[in-house]
């Protein structure tokens, strides 16, 4: 089999090759074990949601073996493409250089929840082999307390004098300080013990509520306000936004503060919310962006972003357009505007005005 129109990308030759088959994306993630997710990346050509070079053929081989196509046929034919798209992409450590980029958020959870799942074991492990001890230490102390009466009455039995004491009043003087003095090593070390364990118990519950919300405000863990700090069982909305050219663009996400700035070409801006994300753009024709993992698309493509004065304007989730008619009150139009020339450094962002 020959692949002709090499000058497609990858992403093109394989969605048209699995459309001509009439088959959907759930049916080729049922039949390869490949996530819809990382297939629709795969198909959108966005590398920077894929793993590394040697995934990123594995899914491809797969995928054209599924489709009845000769993978190795494809991946001779795509073999520079792939090498050239994987290498474009941002390094881990380089950073976002003041754009939100993809975050292996799942491989994070997993890790913590196993830390945490683990922690507990240990702690139950031990709990088991010190019981018996903490019993049997509980118990001798006990005895010790017990063993002090028996003793501070034996010591006057050996004179004679004092067994005469003991028997002739019962009211004596002698014998009321004996009685007295047993309960006093018994009684005296309880009153310490309680107030040592009653003490701090209080402290940790409000320290870790103030800690929690003063990372998530912190504006230097989110200079973007982009939710980046939301945890991710919190999130339900998520949209990625690729600039196929220098544009402004201009957003925001929940209640934070609304974000102006320039995205330069090729650069991705991630945005996370708990209940929605206002999203405008200078060319809505530059922008590609897929929302909870869907097919990307140009936003001009997308049905349900609506015109809000001069701007088109994508509103997540789609139910709330009806209730957000002003998603930057009083902001002048970002349709048409100019975009400065690329300067030596990045200029950070900052809020609408």
């Amino acid at each position: 089999m020959a692949i002709s129109g090499t000058e497609q990308s990858l992403g093109e030759f394989l969605r048209l090759e699995r459309e001509r088959r009439g088959l959907t994306l759930e049916q080729v993630a049922s039949g390869t074990k490949i996530g819809v997710r990382v297939l629709s990346a795969l198909e959108a050509d966005h590398y920077i949601e894929l793993p590394a070079k040697p995934f990123v053929r594995g899914f491809v081989n797969s995928y054209s073996r599924f489709l009845g196509l000769d993978s190795k046929e494809v991946l001779t034919a795509f073999g520079d493409y792939i090498e050239r798209k994987t290498c474009e992409r941002p390094k881990k450590e380089q950073g976002h250089s003041g754009y939100a980029f993809e975050k292996r958020e799942t491989e994070q959870s997993r890790t913590v929840l196993g830390f945490i799942l683990g922690a507990f074991l240990l702690g139950g492990i031990v709990f088991l082999l010190l019981k018996p001890t903490l019993k049997h230490h509980k118990a001798s102390h006990i005895e010790k307390l017990k063993g002090l009466a028996p003793v501070a009455k034996v010591e006057p039995l050996p004179s004679p004098s004092a067994t005469a004491i003991v028997a002739l009043p019962s009211a004596g003087p002698s014998a009321t300080p004996v009685v007295a003095a047993a309960p006093a090593p018994v009684t005296s070390p309880v009153p310490p013990l309680v107030a040592a364990v009653a003490l701090p118990a209080p402290s940790p519950i409000p320290t870790a509520l103030t800690q929690s919300v003063a990372e998530e405000e912190d504006p230097k863990k989110d200079p973007l306000n982009s939710g980046v700090t939301i945890p991710v069982e919190e999130i339900k909305h998520k949209a990625v936004f690729r600039a196929l050219d220098d544009i402004w663009v201009r957003f925001q996400v929940d209640q934070r503060k609304p974000m102006r700035f320039v995205i330069r070409k090729d650069k991705v801006l991630v945005l996370r919310a708990r209940e929605t994300v206002r999203f405008q753009v200078s060319d809505p024709k530059l922008v590609r962006f897929n929302y909870n993992g869907r097919a990307a698309k140009l936003m001009t493509e997308e049905k349900t972003a609506v015109m809000r004065g001069r701007d088109l304007t994508l509103i997540f989730p789609a139910q709330a357009v009806e209730s957000i008619q002003e998603p930057f009150p009083g902001a002048p139009a970002i349709l048409g505007m100019l975009v400065p020339p690329k300067p030596n450094t990045l200029a950070s962002p900052k809020p609408v005005e």
